[in-house]
């Protein structure tokens, strides 16, 4: 229900807003990015361009995408809120997934554009220690390499492969609007990106991609042609290990539970969010109808049981799985203040000490979120009071 969270904070974000990702490594789980598209000199409001994220389908006219990197501190001081420490102007970014292990000893994000290109950059600085302005105050995030992915076309998504296994040369797998799936291998110092192999892995957009954290060589992925896909990256990668018509549009998110193996979750335009065990992947084992257009879903990254989905047209709901086999997932919590298209949303990784929320006047032990939404290039902090 919307009773059960509570805005802390709204921030413009300028440019329209996709995506935001807290980062997972400690010591810097304090750090927030968000990835924003914008179209130059386009009246949105009056014909959104097709190639963004919507249900429009193809590829119009190219034209000029602006982008912007935010990169944000939580403070507790006074009050729970973030504190802009860096922004850069890119093309327009499609998605961004931090590297769930330490590249060369930094955190890892890697960042996929309209210009068709794989990014990896290194957020380098101290880390946080409660409140230390001196040592944010030297965090600076920074491109280590890049690698073009499809020559004329946006890379749409992304993934690492470290959800559960670290490796000193992680593979990040990418979809774009070309139909492809693209493999690529990150060098141990983060400064190289080599690619793996590239098939094409549907009839239109493959709007996302994801790796079975639990065994890597895994990899999925969902289209505009309605098709969830899998596929072994050890073959050729010419026929795909299953095709599931199950959703009945595009199919848009895609997140492996690294908590709990064989777990997978999927979502669509269709409006279902769609529990997998992917031992048999002939039939879901939940379905629950969310509403909106099932953009981004997003496993707690402690609680197996909890999945956050941004629901485009219907807001961000949390939904609790515990009890599968007693009946489908039940929405436990809602996050209703944005006015646009719900898109970008993560679980923040830090925990806030009781003297911290005492005196920022959050609440003591409440999962912290953020989320963001597109027209409206809204940011916001808030926190869940279940």
């Amino acid at each position: 229900m919307s009773s059960s969270t509570r805005q802390l904070q709204v921030l413009d974000t300028e440019y329209s807003a996709d995506s935001v990702e807290w980062c997972p490594i400690s010591g810097y789980q304090d750090v927030m990015v968000c990835g924003t598209y914008q179209l130059a000199q386009q009246d949105f409001e009056s014909q959104p361009p097709s190639d963004t994220p919507d249900e429009s389908g193809t590829t119009a006219v190219p034209q000029t995408r602006l982008g912007r990197l935010l990169c944000y501190h939580l403070l507790t001081e006074d009050a729970v809120h973030l504190s802009e420490f860096q922004r850069t102007d890119l093309p327009a970014i499609l998605d961004m997934k931090w590297c769930h292990s330490s590249l060369n000893e930094y955190p890892g994000l890697a960042i996929a554009d309209a210009k068709g290109i794989l990014s990896v950059w290194t957020l380098q600085g101290r880390q946080d220690s409660e409140n230390d302005d001196a040592g944010r105050s030297c965090r600076s995030l920074t491109q280590q390499c890049e690698v073009q992915i499809v020559e004329e076309g946006l890379v749409l998504s992304l993934d690492w492969s470290t959800g559960r296994q670290q490796s000193s040369e992680p593979a990040v797998v990418t979809s774009d609007s070309q139909g492809q799936l693209t493999l690529c291998q990150i060098s141990p110092t983060a400064t190289g990106t080599n690619i793996v192999s590239q098939w094409k892995a549907h009839d239109f957009e493959a709007w996302i991609c994801a790796f079975n954290y639990w065994e890597p060589t895994i990899v999925y992925s969902g289209g505009d042609d309605c098709k969830l896909k899998g596929w072994d990256t050890r073959t050729p990668c010419t026929h795909p290990t299953f095709v599931s018509k199950a959703h009945d549009m595009g199919v848009v998110s895609i997140h492996s539970n690294c908590h709990q193996e064989h777990r997978l979750a999927t979502g669509s335009y269709d409006e279902h969010v769609l529990l997998w065990d992917t031992r048999n992947m002939r039939r879901a084992v939940a379905d629950v109808h969310v509403g909106g257009g099932i953009w981004r879903l997003k496993w707690h990254h402690l609680n197996k049981d909890l999945l956050l989905a941004a629901c485009m047209h219907n807001g961000f709901h949390i939904l609790d799985v515990s009890k599968l086999t007693d009946g489908n997932p039940t929405v436990v919590a809602s996050y209703m203040e944005h006015q646009s298209l719900a898109y970008g949303v993560d679980w923040c990784k830090q925990t806030i000490s009781s003297a911290q929320m005492t005196a920022s006047g959050a609440t003591q032990g409440k999962p912290l979120l953020a989320s963001c939404s597109f027209y409206d290039h809204s940011l916001q902090l808030w926190e869940w009071l279940s």
